[in-house]
C-alpha cells in the first residue's frame, strides 16, 4: 500500500496549488475563495521513483456553521489516516489564531505523527525575514516554500520520502496469502459476505448503510490456500457525503483496493447494477486489479431456469468493455456459491500473476496473424515482427513492430480477445503495448 501523505491548514493557505505543484498537474481547483476545496481530494503521486498518496483536504476552520464543521470533520480523519501530514500557512497573512489552533490541536493530539510545517508563499528575501515569526507555532524546523513557483517544494519532498514508510507490494512475493478486497455500494451485504465465510460474526451487520466504517482483515485458510479478507465501508455517490465520516469511509474502500490482488465487487440482485457499481468496478480495473463481480441476495429472487442468463446478459450489457469479468450469483444467508467465489478468486489472481513464455507467445502471435491480417487506415502496412510478456503484477503484453501508430483499436480488441482465450485470463485486466522494432 502507497503511504500517504495529507495537506493541512485553514482556508486559502495553498494546499490545493501546492498538491498541484507536488503531482505535477492541474488536479485541485484553485481559487481564492477560502473554502473551494470541502472535500478530500487524493492522487497518486511520485518523486525520485518513490510512489505515495497525496490528499488535499479543506481548510481547517473554527467558524461554527455545518460546512465549516463538515470540513474540520474531514480534515481530522485526513490526519488520522495520514502516515505523514504537512501543516501550510502563508506568510503573506501572518500568523493567525486559526495557525495557532491548528499548532495546538497537532502537537497535543497527533504526537506520534509525523508532521511538517511548511510556510508558503515565501517568494522574496523580506518575506524570508518574516517567516522566521512563525517558530512560535512551537515547530521549530520550518519549510519556506513558494507552492506557486517550486522553490523549496523539492528539498521538502526530498526529507518527507526519507521517513515515509516504505510502499508495501501486494504480497505476491514474500506473503503467500491473497488478498481479497470486498467492495461494493452500503448495505449490498458485505460483512455478511464475510461473516458466512469466517463462520462467525466478525463484522457488525445491520440494515443501517455505512455500518461498517473502516477496513477491516480476515484471515482464513481455504484447500490449504490462505486468504486476507479485506471488508470495507461502502462507497456513496459523492453528492450524498454530506459528513467526514463518510469521505472517509469512501477513502479507506479505494485503500483496501489499493492493496488487494482481486477486488470482490457485490451487488444487491434487487436492485440491479448502477452507476456506482460501474464506478467501483473501474476503479479496480484502473488499478489492474482482478475483479469478481458477485450478485448477492439472489435468494431474494424469483426465478426460473432462464433467469441468471437474462440477469447476466443484462449485467455485460450494461459492462461494456468489461466482459472479462466473472459474474457470480451468491447468497451471504444460504452460503450459496460463497467458496466457489473464493474459488474463483483463487484462478483470478493465478492468472494475474501467469508468466506465458516468449515461445508460447510467438505461436500464438503467428496463429493470430494467420486468422486475421491487421488493416491500416493509411494503406501502409503494419508488420508485427515477435512479442513478449513485460515483468509486472498484471500482464503486459510488448507486441514488435515497424510502426505503432498503424495500430486500429479493432486489432488491438482482436488480439486482446484472443490472449484471454489462448491463455485463460479471465477476471484480470491485461496491457498491450506496440513498440517500435
Amino acid at each position: 500500500m502507497k503511504p500517504l501523505i495529507a495537506l493541512v491548514g485553514r482556508p486559502n493557505v495553498g494546499k490545493s496549488t501546492l498538491f498541484n505543484r507536488i503531482l505535477r498537474q492541474k488536479s485541485a481547483i484553485i481559487d481564492s475563495t477560502p473554502g473551494v476545496t470541502r472535500d478530500r481530494h487524493m492522487m497518486p503521486g511520485e518523486w525520485t521513483g518513490k510512489q505515495f498518496l497525496l490528499m488535499d483536504t479543506g481548510g481547517y476552520s473554527l467558524q461554527g456553521d455545518v460546512i465549516s464543521m463538515a470540513m474540520l470533520e474531514q480534515t481530522m480523519m485526513a490526519i488520522r489516516d495520514a502516515d505523514c501530514v504537512v501543516f501550510l500557512t502563508d506568510v503573506r497573512s501572518g500568523l493567525t489564531y486559526e495557525d495557532l489552533e491548528i499548532s495546538r490541536m497537532l502537537q497535543r493530539n497527533f504526537q506520534e505523527k509525523q508532521i511538517f510545517f511548511a510556510v508558503n508563499k515565501v517568494e522574496s528575501p523580506q518575506l524570508a525575514i518574516d517567516a522566521e515569526s512563525f517558530v512560535s507555532t512551537g515547530f521549530t524546523h520550518p519549510y519556506f516554500i513558494s507552492a506557486r513557483d517550486g522553490s523549496g517544494v523539492a528539498d521538502m519532498l526530498d526529507d518527507i520520502l526519507e521517513i515515509l514508510p516504505a510502499q508495501e507490494g501486494e504480497g505476491d512475493d514474500d506473503d503467500p496469502a491473497i488478498k481479497l478486497a470486498i467492495v461494493g455500494r452500503p448495505n449490498v451485504g458485505k460483512s455478511s459476505v464475510v461473516n458466512a465465510l469466517l463462520g462467525t460474526n466478525r463484522q457488525i451487520v445491520s440494515d443501517i448503510p455505512g455500518t461498517t466504517r473502516d477496513a477491516i482483515d480476515s484471515k482464513f485458510t481455504r484447500k490449504q490456500q490462505e486468504f486476507v479478507l479485506i471488508d470495507t465501508a461502502g462507497l456513496r455517490k459523492r453528492t450524498k457525503i454530506d459528513a467526514g465520516i463518510e469521505f472517509y469511509s469512501s477513502l479507506r474502500t479505494e485503500r483496501a483496493i489499493e492493496r488487494c490482488q482481486v477486488a470482490m465487487v457485490l451487488l444487491d440482485a434487487r436492485q440491479g447494477i448502477e452507476k456506482q457499481d460501474l464506478r467501483i468496478i473501474n476503479m479496480a480495473a484502473e488499478r489492474k486489479k482482478g475483479v469478481l463481480l458477485l450478485v448477492n441476495k439472489w435468494d431474494l429472487i424469483e426465478k426460473d431456469s432462464k433467469t441468471s442468463k437474462i440477469y447476466e446478459d443484462t449485467l455485460r450489457s450494461h459492462m461494456g468493455n468489461l466482459s472479462w469479468i466473472p459474474v457470480l450469483f451468491v447468497s451471504a444467508l444460504t452460503k450459496k456459491n460463497l467458496y466457489r467465489a473464493i474459488d474463483t478468486a483463487e484462478a483470478v489472481s493465478r492468472n494475474r500473476s501467469r508468466k506465458i513464455s516468449t515461445s508460447a507467445l510467438n505461436r500464438f502471435l503467428e496463429e493470430a496473424l494467420a486468422a486475421q491480417l491487421p488493416s491500416t487506415k493509411s494503406g501502409k502496412e503494419l508488420k508485427i515482427k515477435y512479442m513478449t510478456q513485460i515483468e509486472s503484477h498484471w500482464p503486459i503484453f510488448a507486441f514488435f513492430c515497424n510502426n505503432p501508430e498503424l495500430v486500429q483499436t479493432n486489432f488491438r480488441k482482436f488480439l486482446e480477445n484472443r490472449l484471454r482465450e489462448q491463455f485463460s485470463l479471465e477476471g484480470v485486466p491485461i496491457s498491450l503495448r506496440f513498440m517500435q522494432k
